[in-house]
């Protein structure tokens, strides 16, 4: 997927996932609404997925001690989409976008000055706005199934496994949070995709990260 898409697309992408705008309400139930046909696959393949039956059940389990937990908290999201942020804050060369420094305002909660922002605080402020779009509509539509979630959640987490094996280590670690993923895969898929560049192409990381930060 991250080859398919030019840099700009996918700093585009990262923009709007963090973008926080007046239509959450109605977002939310259009994400749920399209979410429920999609959840209700996922409980059809894990009826017919007998191979990982003992697996599916361990993690319904650990799924249900989740939802105990009041698992819909700023802090707790915020700490979910907080690995995703921080991974590719990471991999960021602060000193190769400085040129691209604005002030950091307006959707972005406070207002900074980009230059004197460390990579951690910078982290720290875009995970905020990220965690706002998800409670403004984008992850919240989901939650209107949460009912037919669980065998979704399992799978979500599964994939997240397979093709990010170290940030699924550090979600599960943390608590079970990968089983949570699939609440804000649409908004980190795009920083996760970023990360992925930054592995095959540095070229053309830069030119993501000079697109984000220059239309911050």
């Amino acid at each position: 997927m991250a080859g398919l898409k030019s840099a700009k697309e996918i700093a585009k992408d990262m923009l709007e996932s963090i973008d926080v705008d007046s239509s959450g309400i109605l977002t939310s139930i259009v994400k749920g609404v399209i979410s429920f046909p999609v959840s209700l696959g996922y409980l059809g393949y894990d009826f017919t997925d007998t191979e990982h039956r003992r697996e599916n059940e361990d993690d319904k389990y650990r799924f249900v001690c989740l939802i105990k937990r009041d698992i819909l908290r700023w802090d707790v999201i915020e700490r979910v989409i907080g690995f995703f942020i921080d991974d590719f804050i990471s991999r960021v060369d602060m000193a190769n976008v400085a040129h691209v420094a604005r002030d950091v305002s307006g959707n972005l909660s406070g207002k900074f000055i980009f230059s004197s922002l460390t990579g951690v605080k910078l982290g720290a402020v875009i995970t905020t706005n990220a965690v706002g779009r998800f409670f403004s509509g984008l992850g919240l539509g989901t939650m209107l199934w949460m009912g037919a979630e669980a065998s979704r959640s399992i799978y979500t987490s599964r994939d997240l496994e397979r093709k990010n094996p170290r940030m699924y280590i550090q979600l599960r670690d943390a608590g079970d949070l990968d089983l949570l993923y699939f609440l804000v895969e649409n908004i980190v898929e795009p920083f996760e995709i970023a990360c992925k560049v930054s592995e095959q192409d540095s070229g053309k990381f830069k030119e993501i990260c000079e697109c984000f930060f220059g239309g911050l």
